[in-house]
């Protein structure tokens, strides 16, 4: 009986590391794959978010030129703020309804670098694109707030 068992045991000596040395790339590649997924995800939201933020900013413009210049920063420091590597978004805005209950859209195309997950038959970058409209304030006359009208009062201390 002791004889059985140590043929056996001789037999399989080295199916562990055999195993391993055929699981173990599998393992690493199905983990590079959920890291590339993930980060591919991961900038889809941060140009999505960017979308949202430029449609928020042109919406309390008083004018359409302001509107465009306003989502284009808007779209800029977003997508710089975050981790993502999109060194130069194209930002879209469509302010033809920019009137009092219109609506102004923002498109944001980015070309994503992920050279830093790079592996044979991974590519270095995504183009990815999101879009956003925000309404304008109904109760308006022009878009937020025509220019100039705000009053601003303050107060200084002392006596009087």
């Amino acid at each position: 009986m002791d004889s059985a068992r140590s043929e056996r045991r001789f037999g399989e000596e080295g199916t562990a590391l055999a195993e391993l040395v055929i699981i173990a790339p599998l393992l690493l590649l199905v983990a590079l794959l959920m890291i590339f997924f993930g980060r591919i995800e991961s900038a889809q939201g941060d140009v999505e978010a960017a979308a949202r933020a430029g449609a928020e900013a042109a919406v309390v413009q008083s004018s359409p030129a302001l509107a465009q210049s306003s989502a284009s920063a808007a779209v800029t420091a977003t997508l710089s703020s975050e981790h993502m590597a999109c060194p130069s978004p194209e930002v879209s805005t469509n302010v033809t309804n920019f009137y009092s209950g219109g609506s102004v859209s923002v498109v944001v195309t980015c070309v994503a670098r992920l050279s830093d997950v790079a592996a044979p038959g991974i590519p270095g970058s995504k183009t990815l694109s999101a879009s956003s409209t925000a309404p304008m304030d109904p109760y308006t006359a022009s878009g937020y707030a025509a220019a100039g009208t705000h009053e601003s009062t303050q107060r200084t201390g002392g006596a009087s």
